[in-house]
């Protein structure tokens, strides 16, 4: 892991490594294969971000009856929210009646999640639950809490393992944090 990168002119170090991370996947998968034994659910990756933490999410799981959707929805622009929501890529599976786990990269202000769960709601699934690599508490402005945890961080810009700084350093296997922040 390098000590310092530079992305569109911002310092970044280095904040989680992937041995960390990769514990904290397996973790949640043994916690979703233990709440969802039996049951075949359909994971939906929020993308772009959440991709990475899906793949190796999902393989981990190891459940063969389950799917996984790609669905996008957009609330960023560089490193601020802009507190609007957008629906990009829509939903092609018939929900009704199933169990949905969405899988999303970061939950900061919970916009962007309450708009998911409300739309799907809308499509009367059995369940909905949500598990997510990052949960910025702090920054809540709806008080939502993800089923799923894998990490708690603080409110600070992070990039790597599928997080960007508009479209770059998703690439990286590592997540680093905004040095110029702290």
């Amino acid at each position: 892991m390098n000590e310092i990168l530079t992305v569109n002119g911002l310092r970044f170090k280095p904040f989680l490594r992937v041995d960390t991370i990769q514990e904290q996947v397996r973790r949640v998968a043994a916690e979703i294969r233990n709440d969802y034994e039996g049951k075949s659910p359909i994971f939906l990756c929020v993308l772009n971000g959440a991709f990475v933490f899906a793949a190796d999410l999902y393989r981990e799981l190891a459940m063969t009856n389950s799917k996984i959707q790609f669905v996008k929805y957009s609330s960023y622009e560089g490193t601020n929210t802009t507190g609007e929501v957008k629906q990009v890529i829509g939903l092609s599976e018939n929900v009704e009646g199933k169990d949905i786990i969405i899988i999303e990269d970061i939950v900061d202000t919970g916009l962007t999640a309450v708009k998911m769960i409300d739309d799907l709601r809308k499509l009367n699934p059995a369940s909905i639950r949500f598990a997510t690599l990052l949960h910025k508490q702090e920054s809540s402005k709806t008080g939502f809490v993800p089923d799923y945890i894998a990490f708690s961080i603080p409110p600070l810009f992070v990039v790597g393992y599928g997080l960007d700084l508009d479209g770059k350093a998703r690439n990286l296997p590592e997540i680093y944090i905004n040095c110029d922040e702290e």
